[in-house]
């Protein structure tokens, strides 16, 4: 996946299966980075439980940019 994925306009919990589908079909070495409307905390148990680690940046606005990488 290339670019950021804007993900602030979708209702939960869409935005959470779409990450996790975009992990479960990466490649390791992939990475994506979505624009969310906040932190995404209720999705850090989701991850932990696959092969990947994140990166989660807080914006001024109150929302965040996640990005995942595929290990």
């Amino acid at each position: 996946m290339s670019g950021q994925r804007d993900l602030r306009g979708l209702a939960p919990p869409e935005p959470m299966e779409i990450i996790l589908q975009w992990l479960d079909a990466a490649s390791a070495g992939e990475q994506a980075q979505f624009h969310l409307p906040h932190t995404p905390f209720p999705l850090y148990e989701h991850l932990r439980l696959r092969r990947c680690h994140w990166e989660c940046a807080a914006q001024s606005d109150g929302s965040a940019i996640l990005t995942v990488f595929r290990d």
